[in-house]
């Protein structure tokens, strides 16, 4: 499908779910993160864009060359126990003459640009194809960088609201070892699995199943006949280009030259694992080390990133009770904000009680 959303003479904004070549170039040539900060690409954006189950693009054209575009992976999701048509943004992406530099925030902010004034219009009148059909509330909501300028823009123009915020977990194991208690779950249990990460994630928001079971890596953790954990395993690969502080220069400068210990990190090619719908019952804790090491073992990975919203009790406990590894001591946290954008404005503060479930497969 193709709408366009707006014309202004020879430019356009366009919403559709085909994913163009330009599309993907943009995207795999668009350095992530906030100077200062964390500076990385994706290395695998088309296989996962190809993969993703629904995936709308908002583009931004002049005489159909690109200029911006905005990747939105629709997930059907529940909010106080209803249907909602969640609208997770992956990615937002812009032609580099249409980047901000970065600015004093005590500067007196400029007039809106017209592609500010066109993602107001967006976010604030745009009914979304699942929404529309299906008479369903729609949220669009993203992890954004806390001073990254964009994420202002949304926050401050365009309508959304702050609602938590979103941290890391790294699990590493330098040999990984695999656990005779952990195995693939057999096509016949997916259904059961699933349903037990379901119900793990029943009072947590923007939870969606559409990740759960693919390319036969949905893992278990099996005592005495019964499934006490598991997850879905997917694997990232990103290269850096910058990292700040101690752990940028330990990362990039010594990491490499030590033996064994190089396992663990590779600035300009980093392949790791995540766990999608990570679920265990309550007790069963420390056999995520179990499940993370066999994981590892099994893909040939020797690190996981874990994307967690740090006020959730479920966090708090696996960060005390597992035993994270070396590059977790090393990691200082993502500063990031979770944002959204509602209808009601009387649901931000009823999403921000709520825990955050924070999707790994939609950070690759």
């Amino acid at each position: 499908m193709k709408d366009i959303v707006t014309q202004a003479g020879s430019i356009c904004l366009e919403l559709t779910d085909e994913l163009s070549d330009d599309v993907v170039e943009m995207l795999e040539n668009t350095i992530w993160g906030t100077e200062g900060g964390v500076r990385y690409t994706h290395e695998e954006t088309r296989k996962n864009l190809v993969d993703t189950k629904k995936a709308y693009f908002l583009n931004l054209r002049r005489n159909n060359n690109l200029l911006s575009s905005i990747t939105l992976i629709h997930k059907s999701t529940v909010f106080e126990g209803k249907p909602t048509e969640t609208y997770h943004i992956r990615y937002f992406a812009f032609v580099s003459s249409m980047q901000s530099a970065k600015q004093n925030p005590n500067k007196k902010k400029k007039k809106n640009s017209f592609l500010d004034q066109q993602l107001i219009n967006f976010f604030n009148n745009y009914q979304m194809p699942e929404s529309k059909a299906n008479g369903t509330p729609q949220c669009f909501h993203a992890q954004v960088e806390n001073d990254n300028l964009r994420s202002k823009m949304f926050t401050e123009k365009v309508g959304f609201e702050s609602i938590g915020k979103m941290t890391t977990l790294t699990y590493s194991r330098v040999s990984p070892t695999k656990k005779d208690n952990v195995r693939r779950a057999t096509k016949e249990e997916y259904a059961s699995v699933i349903q037990k990460s379901k119900d793990f994630y029943k009072d947590y928001v923007f939870y969606s199943t559409e990740n759960m079971g693919k390319d036969n890596n949905l893992f278990v953790v099996e005592e005495e006949g019964k499934i006490v954990a598991g997850g879905q395993a997917f694997i990232g690969k990103w290269k850096f280009h910058h990292l700040p502080g101690a752990e940028g220069i330990v990362a990039k400068y010594l990491l490499p030259y030590i033996p064994y210990a190089n396992r663990l990190f590779n600035f300009y090619d980093h392949s790791f694992v995540t766990m999608e719908g990570l679920f265990w019952e309550k007790g069963s804790e420390q056999k995520i080390q179990d499940l993370m090491s066999t994981v590892l073992k099994d893909l040939g990975k020797n690190v996981s990133f874990l994307w967690m919203d740090p006020d959730c009790t479920d966090y708090k406990t696996i960060k005390e009770k597992v035993d994270w590894g070396v590059l977790e001591h090393l990691n200082s946290g993502s500063k990031s904000s979770i944002i959204i954008r509602v209808d009601d404005t009387s649901e931000y503060a009823r999403y921000s009680a709520l825990d955050k479930y924070i999707s790994g497969y939609y950070i690759l």
